[in-house]
């Protein structure tokens, strides 16, 4: 991943330059509170819902949801995105150097941003399975099996971000405090092209092939079944669903691209990091455009999926006052004693649809 902003001080050593200007710093905080305030608001809204935690889709947006919050909240203790002063790192003290490793050099960020990532294909072929494999989706998406993939997924994405920990050097015995953390390249010119190109390909353009072909045969697929999916209420639902997830995983690969692009580019010494174009181009236009990707996915959940609209309102006071408190009416309770018992024969008769509300 291209992240921060250095400065060359050697052939072998950079240091971090931290970000001073303060419209940048704002913007940046902006996608922070965006995205904790929105993936917080979603994740409590699946949480209250129970019965979305037993589905595997859904299961897949709550990792989502929670890695997003999590990179809103590491973007706050981030020094160089909103803080953009150099933290005294002390010699003596471990945390110092865990500081470094971990968040100063902005480790975890886009540690996240990997899981995040990788965590969208898993929901492509969730909906791959769900489409083409109905048969086979249960057995392969069972709960217990749905943790397993997340667990790997979260191992996978720190594996493959973990040659920034190896850049990353910690000087123990520097004389100045607000320069201990500084990167350091681990191979030759050649050597650091190759590590990156096969980086850059884990990390990204695998994921983001899988999420093309993935959703290239599942958009044929629902074009050339237009007429089933008009009868049936459930195939609706599906190509609701399916569209949602579309929608994320091209969102997703359109914020993080650029980044990419001149995350290779920087491999191969063809764009340097200390230049005022890379401020202004870089880091407004691939570094804010990647964070602020984890604070578009609720508002793609929400807008396009009704039974999220639906549970949402009722999290939230009803702006325009239409929402009468009081004591319900004898009528609005004869008709709520027959609203019940309605979808409880219908549920009786219509079990193979279960579950197809809690997508829609």
């Amino acid at each position: 991943m291209l992240q921060a902003k250095w400065i060359e001080v050697s052939n072998e050593v950079m240091h971090m330059v931290y970000n001073r200007e303060l419209s940048q710093r704002l913007l940046f905080a902006a996608v922070a509170i965006l995205s904790l305030a929105g993936n917080l608001f979603f994740i409590v809204l699946i949480v209250r819902y129970r019965k979305l935690t037993k589905n595997a889709y859904h299961v897949v947006l709550l990792n989502l949801a929670f890695t997003d919050m999590m990179t809103g909240f590491f973007l706050f203790l981030t020094p160089v995105y909103i803080i953009g002063e150099q933290p005294k790192l002390t010699g003596q003290n471990i945390g110092s150097a865990v500081f470094c490793y971990i968040i100063a050099n902005q480790f975890l960020v886009f540690t996240f941003g990997i899981v995040s990532l990788y965590t969208v294909t898993l929901l492509a072929v969730e909906r791959w399975f769900a489409v083409f494999r109905p048969l086979r989706y249960k057995t392969t998406f069972r709960p217990h099996r749905v943790q397993k993939y997340l667990v790997i997924i979260w191992l996978s994405s720190f594996a493959a971000n973990s040659t920034h920990l190896l850049e990353t050097k910690f000087l123990l015995h520097s004389k100045n405090e607000t320069q201990r953390c500084v990167f350091r390249g681990i191979a030759g010119n050649e050597s650091r092209a190759i590590i990156g190109v096969v980086e850059i390909c884990f990390k990204f353009f695998t994921p983001a092939l899988i999420l093309l072909v993935t959703f290239s045969r599942l958009y044929h697929f629902m074009r050339d079944s237009s007429v089933l999916s008009t009868t049936r209420r459930s195939h609706v639902v599906m190509t609701r669903v399916t569209h949602m997830a579309a929608i994320t995983s091209f969102a997703m690969v359109f914020c993080w691209f650029p980044n990419q692009l001149f995350y290779l580019l920087f491999k191969f010494n063809l764009v340097e990091l200390n230049t005022g174009w890379h401020r202004a181009t870089v880091i407004l236009s691939t570094v804010i455009l990647c964070m602020f990707n984890s604070c578009l996915n609720p508002c793609i959940f929400l807008l396009s999926n009704k039974f999220y609209r639906q549970k949402a309102n009722k999290m939230l006071p009803d702006c325009r006052g239409l929402r009468k408190r009081g004591k319900t009416s004898l009528a609005e309770k004869t008709n709520v004693t027959e609203s019940v018992v309605c979808v409880k024969f219908i549920k009786t008769q219509t079990m193979g649809e279960e579950g197809v509300e809690m997508l829609e």
